[in-house]
């Protein structure tokens, strides 16, 4: 009977809270940590994920507030408008309530519920389209967190519970299990974002072995390019080297979403005795 009262007394408590808080502007998040392993909380793997999960926050409303970035880095205000503060710990796996205090506009939205609507849709990734998806819309540095967020789960044992209380009284959330969150590792970690892109230029050939099919072009005073010759690229023709040509260039830029790494692959698509017309427009880039 005293248990049964206590519990009762908890969950009055609890519902006065989320009306303080809705009163005070706060946003209430309940991130719960279950052990699916039966292992230990280690520190090291609670802290991990806790501060994965600040990151992929933060880095949604950094780029709904600033838009897309290509590198996983945020705004110090950013930061503070979707810093999460320790309201309370319970038992029952391992439970965190967070606190974030928001402002609210003339429409009684809070500052946060964009990046609150955009989170869930984050944690949904279930295909390489999916992935790309996300990175046009929120950027790559978003999925470069969400992986980071999902491999420390993984590596903890850990389902993650997330759920929110905002501050217009919508109630958002969803059980993110260990397995969904291994399958998002796998999907970012096979996924990548290719970026092609037609480059006429002007540079001296201090390099080419047609059986190879190999080149090496400079542009004075500017890049360096190294890669193959295209399949229609004439072979038949001598090519004096050290002397300048006008040059038609594919660029495929290649950016690795889980190590935000970016690989450049040139193919020189055709050599000219006369230079391009550099004032011309370019060719829009063309996605892959």
């Amino acid at each position: 009977m005293n248990l049964a009262a206590k519990q009762k007394l908890a969950g009055q408590l609890r519902q006065r809270m989320f009306e303080a808080a809705s009163e005070a502007q706060i946003e209430v998040c309940n991130y719960r940590l279950i052990q699916v392993e039966n292992r230990r909380y280690g520190l090291s793997y609670v802290s991990e994920s806790m501060l994965t999960y600040q990151n992929l926050f933060t880095q949604v409303h950094d780029a709904k507030k600033n838009g897309p970035k290509a590198k996983a880095t945020f705004g110090n205000e950013a930061l503070e408008e979707s810093m999460m503060e320790l309201g309370y710990t319970y038992a029952g796996s391992l439970g965190v309530v967070l606190l974030a205090p928001t402002q609210r506009d003339i429409f009684q939205h809070g500052a946060l519920d964009a990046s609150i609507d955009a989170f869930f849709r984050v944690v949904e990734i279930d295909s390489r389209s999916a992935v790309r998806h996300v990175a046009q819309e929120l950027g790559n540095a978003v999925i470069k967190r969400v992986h980071d967020w999902s491999a420390a789960n993984v590596k903890g044992g850990f389902d993650a519970d997330v759920r929110w209380n905002r501050s217009d009284g919508r109630q958002l959330g969803q059980l993110v299990g260990r397995e969904r969150m291994e399958r998002i590792v796998g999907i970012i970690e096979a996924a990548s974002d290719e970026i092609r892109n037609i480059r006429p230029i002007v540079g001296t050939l201090v390099g080419i072995d047609v059986m190879t099919g190999s080149f090496h072009l400079v542009v004075p005073n500017g890049e360096d390019f190294k890669g193959l010759l295209g399949p229609d690229f004439d072979r038949n023709r001598e090519w004096p080297v050290n002397r300048a040509y006008g040059a038609t260039i594919l660029e495929a830029r290649t950016t690795i979403y889980s190590t935000e790494q970016t690989r450049r692959q040139h193919t020189l698509l055709n050599l000219s005795d006369r230079a391009p017309d550099l004032s011309a427009p370019a060719a829009a880039p063309v996605r892959r």
